[in-house]
């Protein structure tokens, strides 16, 4: 059976994203419209919480984790916004660089300069 908290922890999560998206940006993209939407799909499977975060973090280009190209915009807002839905998570985007991947500040600080995040 899937998921159901998981899957409305998530779907929470991707509104506040596309509302700090639309905030910060003026409108909403393709890429805000699209967050999350394959971890809300994985939660749909017999897989277990640990393993959908980690095909989720590899896949995702809003993940520092990921395999690909990043999208460090689309990352600054996850970050930005992950404190307005995960208790776990009560750090700003600027905060959860200089914490969590401070080998990041070179791609992330302009970022967070244009969007005046700082």
């Amino acid at each position: 059976m899937f998921n159901l908290k998981l899957i409305s922890y998530t779907w929470k999560h991707k509104i506040a994203f596309l509302k700090v998206e639309k905030q910060l940006l003026g409108k909403n993209t393709l890429p805000g419209y699209l967050h999350d939407i394959d971890k809300i799909l994985l939660y749909l499977l017999p897989l277990n919480k640990k393993n959908i975060r980690n095909i989720h973090r590899r896949w995702s280009r809003h993940h520092v984790e990921s395999k690909g190209k990043k999208n460090y915009l689309e990352m600054v807002i996850d970050w930005e916004c992950a404190r307005f839905t995960k208790l776990d998570k009560s750090l700003n985007a600027y905060e959860t660089m200089m914490r969590y991947y401070p080998q990041e500040k070179d791609n992330i600080l302009p970022i967070l300069k244009k969007l005046k995040l700082i």
